[in-house]
């Protein structure tokens, strides 16, 4: 319940939005969380944030903001001679508001990191959160509704060259997960073409593609991830719920910079060996999922690191299947039986 973040952060920030409210919290480093009619939405470990680790990573859910890439050589989730990690700043280090107009707010940190290389950099973080309007959504197919906008920043301190140093803006929305979820995503290009299942795991028949669509059904005991290019035009990932009634659709916007790989493995064809704007992430036994949204890194001059910008969307209705089926189709341009 959204009682439960009220009790952990005193000064948490609530933005309404259609049926529910947008929360975002300074306390949990930055993370949102959205609720509609009280219920929490996203995935949750209140003991975790009560109680937070001081060496391990805390996994409390909700839409957190990362920088990329996980693993290979520039990686932020392996120092030189460690096991993966998540640095203290990204970990622990608390947000703080910069502004907060009516329909949204602003909050910020500096990040100073290490990546594999040994290089340290320090990022200025700032995200801007802001209300959707669903209303048309919610009155044509009789559904509860919220929905907000993200951009998400990574700007540079100094000036740090790309053969020691890439990073980008990177966000990772949380959901309670289970054998009930089916996720999907619509591209421009070939489903088939556009999908990187070279992360870790293996999807197998789970993942099933459609002309310029594909479906990936969730659960199960093992954790997979997959991606989808930039190149093949991708307009949409999501996911429906049908325990919950619950349909969550994200966007991002494609721009134009360097994208790169971003998978937590060792990158065996380096780090221009993918380039993807989305990735869905399986926790399988864990228990959540993933929907993710990628920025590249913009360049500076002589090939040295701009900053990173992330504009993303989240809309998330509720309401019998008919009427979500009906709304997938219809609004979203889906075809109907990926519910099924």
């Amino acid at each position: 319940m959204i009682s439960l973040l009220r009790k952990i952060d005193s000064s948490l920030m609530e933005i309404p939005s259609g049926d529910g409210v947008i929360a975002v919290s300074n306390r949990l480093q930055g993370r949102i969380f959205c609720a509609i009619d009280g219920m929490l939405i996203h995935r949750f470990d209140s003991a975790l944030a009560e109680a937070p680790s001081h060496d391990k990573f805390n996994n409390i859910g909700g839409n957190s903001l990362w920088p990329g890439p996980e693993g290979g050589d520039y990686a932020f989730n392996y120092l030189p001679g460690t096991e993966w990690l998540v640095q203290p700043a990204i970990n622990s280090k608390e947000s703080v508001s910069i502004s907060l107009p009516d329909y949204g707010a602003t909050i910020g940190k500096d990040l100073p990191l290490r990546n594999r290389k040994g290089m340290e950099i320090e990022l200025h973080f700032r995200r801007h959160v802001q209300s959707l309007d669903t209303s048309r959504i919610a009155s044509d197919y009789s559904l509860r509704t919220l929905g907000y906008r993200t951009l998400d920043m990574l700007h540079p301190k100094n000036s740090y060259p790309t053969e020691k140093m890439l990073f980008c803006a990177w966000s990772l929305e949380q959901f309670p997960g289970g054998d009930q979820v089916m996720a999907f995503g619509r591209m421009r290009g070939d489903a088939a073409d556009g999908i990187n299942t070279k992360y870790y795991g293996d999807p197998g028949k789970r993942l099933e593609s459609e002309r310029n669509c594909f479906r990936l059904r969730l659960g199960g005991e093992e954790r997979f991830q997959i991606g989808i290019s930039h190149e093949a035009g991708p307009e949409l990932i999501g996911a429906y719920d049908r325990e919950r009634s619950l349909l969550v659709i994200r966007k991002t916007w494609p721009q134009e910079g360097l994208y790169f790989n971003i998978a937590d493995n060792e990158q065996p064809g380096g780090p221009f060996s993918a380039a993807d704007s989305f990735s869905i992430f399986n926790g399988g036994n864990l228990g959540f999922y993933e929907l993710e949204t990628i920025a590249p890194l913009q360049l500076g001059p002589g090939n040295t690191c701009g900053p990173s910008l992330l504009w993303s969307e989240t809309i998330i209705m509720q309401g019998t299947r008919n009427k979500l089926v009906s709304c997938f189709e219809k609004h979203f341009k889906m075809p109907g039986s990926f519910l099924a």
